[in-house]
């Protein structure tokens, strides 16, 4: 079906046309500059790579792995930022792991295994549970989340954006 691989400087086939998809964004899932321009696709790769460490981060900001969602030919169908662990921002919106599927790629099971294969990561770290959030018009997101395991918390409204977003959590004990 798909893998996950971490990204790496190597560009693997498929992913100027997953940037390209998401562009700025979709329903919390940040984007990226590459399509505009504004950034080489070969920066942000490296930023990507540059996020698991926590000696080059921001303030505020926690280490993170991009990881990219590979079909059977090792094109790029998606991509899951996995966060290794919750700051107060976090828990309130982002959680722990965020996912995008190409459109053209959607449908297909892809993000409910991209999902699943994202918390064998996360428990790796060493976390017990994860924390996803996640827009409430999204309906199909939160069709995975529920999928694998996610048991909805609250629902809250974020004071900055005036969004509402629902909280779930997932256990990832065996």
């Amino acid at each position: 079906m798909i893998r996950l691989e971490a990204a790496s400087p190597v560009l693997p086939p498929g992913l100027r046309e997953l940037l390209d998809d998401l562009g700025s964004g979709e329903t919390g899932f940040g984007g990226t500059t590459v399509p505009t321009g504004e950034t080489t696709i070969e920066d942000f790769v490296q930023q990507c790579c540059d996020m698991t460490d926590p000696s080059t981060l921001q303030s505020g900001l926690v280490p993170q792995t991009t990881f990219w969602a590979l079909d059977a030919d090792g094109t790029v169908v998606g991509m899951v930022r996995l966060r290794h662990y919750l700051n107060d921002k976090l828990r309130l919106q982002g959680g722990h792991i965020g996912y995008f599927i190409r459109r053209d790629q959607r449908s297909k099971g892809y993000a409910k295994e991209a999902l699943r294969l994202a918390l064998i990561e996360l428990r790796k770290l060493g976390e017990t549970r994860a924390l996803l959030t996640v827009d409430l018009r999204n309906i199909p997101s939160i069709r995975v989340i529920e999928r694998n395991g996610g048991h909805l918390e609250s629902t809250v409204t974020d004071p900055d954006t005036g969004r509402s977003h629902r909280r779930y959590w997932i256990d990832l004990e065996p």
